[in-house]
């Protein structure tokens, strides 16, 4: 059959050919001229192609729009919480480097303290490496001044662990730092005396006490070790230190007259701290092994305090201590006392 439709007139009929209203000469016609004309059977392929219905369509779009919306959220919940992070992260950060938390008691110490012209100047460290100190304060009511400083952690914004206090001294009969006690009426408190007088006891039988209370007046440190032995059963109550052979030099050396005289003023500090104790003892071996004792009562002590109270005196240019009647009653009653008997009975460097 000749095949004398033009693309024009395909075009004309595809509508109706492809929803099958032609007739079948016409339907044959057609086709011929599709088989031979590829750009009309195309056109007529794309006209075949089922409609995606307009529901489907707007459904689609929805859809697409839902999931931009989704996308949006998702990456704007991912913002947040990386905001949040960051912002937990930078007051963390403020706190322990800037803000930090206040300075408490035992963190700090006093290394050197200078009283000139109504002013006190302290010196004040730490221990720790870690930690660094600002904004000190002093703040003065009833005659007391307490240093306070804020402390956090060592960054190049605050790389020093400690620093320099002047506390004017007019008014004032108490320094403290961080609320313990480090000055009273021109006598400078050490920490371990403060120590010292914390650990004070009622019972020389109270072993664990009286241990401290030899640790912390250095008698380990000065004379060597040594083991307790006590006569609790009846009195006199007595302490006796009993240094083993070949430690007993400590600091003192291997004089035992030394030894003895140094040992006796030590023995004054732990007459002073323990309530019931009524003589402290020592036995040592020499380094030519030769046996050593000595004993020290509370009148004996207090019958030696007015001559070291005079001899310090004598080398402390102003300083006009008096002695006080006895170890029990007076020099264990304050920090500040205890610290007088402590430089008094400090062996001499």
């Amino acid at each position: 059959m000749k095949n004398d439709l033009t693309c024009a007139v395909v075009r004309d009929l595809l509508p109706s050919y492809v929803e099958s209203l032609t007739s079948e000469e016409t339907n044959k016609a057609v086709e011929n001229h599709l088989s031979a004309c590829p750009d009309c059977a195309a056109r007529r392929d794309a006209m075949a192609s089922p409609a995606e219905p307009a529901e489907a369509t707007e459904q689609g779009r929805e859809v697409d729009y839902l999931k931009t919306v989704k996308r949006k959220s998702g990456r704007r919940v991912m913002a947040a919480v990386l905001c949040t992070v960051l912002l937990i992260a930078a007051g963390f950060a403020a706190k322990i480097f800037i803000i930090g938390t206040p300075a408490q008691e035992g963190e700090l110490f006093v290394a050197e303290a200078v009283e000139e012209n109504g002013i006190l100047r302290l010196s004040i460290s730490t221990p720790s490496s870690a930690t660094a100190y600002w904004g000190w304060k002093v703040d003065t009511a009833d005659g007391v001044a307490n240093i306070s400083a804020r402390a956090v952690l060592v960054s190049p914004l605050f790389p020093n662990g400690g620093g320099t206090v002047e506390v004017p001294l007019d008014g004032i009969g108490e320094v403290r730092l961080c609320d313990r006690l480090v000055w009273q009426g021109g006598t400078f408190i050490l920490e371990q005396t403060t120590r010292l007088y914390e650990a004070r006891t009622p019972y020389v039988g109270d072993i664990p006490a009286i241990n401290r209370i030899a640790e912390l007046a250095n008698i380990r440190t000065n004379f060597g070790d040594y083991l307790n032995s006590l006569h609790t059963s009846s009195w006199p109550y007595r302490w006796t230190l009993e240094f083993t052979r070949g430690g007993w030099q400590g600091a003192i050396g291997k004089d035992p007259n030394t030894f003895d005289t140094c040992m006796a003023r030590y023995a004054i500090q732990l007459l002073a701290l323990v309530e019931n104790l009524d003589e402290v003892g020592w036995t040592y071996t020499d380094h030519q092994g030769e046996a050593h004792s000595g004993f020290i009562t509370v009148k004996e002590a207090n019958a030696l305090l007015p001559e070291l109270t005079d001899a310090y005196n004598r080398t402390h240019a102003g300083c006009d201590w008096r002695p006080l009647p006895s170890v029990k009653d007076y020099y264990n009653a304050s920090p500040v006392e205890l610290q007088k008997l402590v430089d008094i009975t400090r062996i001499s460097s």
